[in-house]
């Protein structure tokens, strides 16, 4: 999971047995397990293993699964990706959104904004203002409602 200021670990239960019900619905706490965190700004406090805690979804840069989850079952088999670049004040994700096929590419941004959070696959995070704090992932999922701006490639 990651913040403004730092990257958290912790086991989340999600309804369904998927993050993306569980990151999109109008819940706006989940419960997280065993939490840990890394600063990434100085003054922001690192964690070890912490019992328990609440996290506000709205203060949620990106969140993704340790391991990969299968496809969903309404998955579309003919998939396009597309190249996005998401920025937020603190942060930018780099990578490819999927779309259908059968899409027009002049409905790709109303999909990505359907929902609160959505997917980015492939992806290089990348914070502001902090030195040598980039990574790459497999897939995330980030938070419309911090963005800025999107780019579609």
């Amino acid at each position: 999971m990651l913040t403004a200021y730092e990257r958290l670990t912790a086991e989340v239960q999600v309804r369904g047995g998927r993050l993306r019900e569980t990151i999109n619905d109008p819940e706006p706490l989940f419960h997280m397990r065993n939490v840990s965190a890394e600063p990434l700004l100085p003054g922001a406090v690192p964690l070890s293993g912490v019992p328990e805690g609440l996290f506000n979804k709205n203060l949620i840069g990106g969140i993704r699964t340790i391991e990969p989850e299968p496809p969903p079952p309404d998955l579309v088999a003919d998939m396009a990706r597309r190249y996005v670049m998401f920025q937020a004040a603190n942060f930018m994700v780099t990578g490819a959104a999927e779309f259908p096929s059968a899409t027009e590419p002049s409905m790709h941004t109303e999909i990505l904004m359907k929902n609160r959070f959505f997917p980015m696959i492939d992806v290089t995070v990348t914070m502001f203002g902090i030195a040598g704090k980039s990574w790459t992932q497999p897939n995330i999922w980030v938070n419309r409602d911090l963005m800025l701006a999107v780019f579609l490639g």
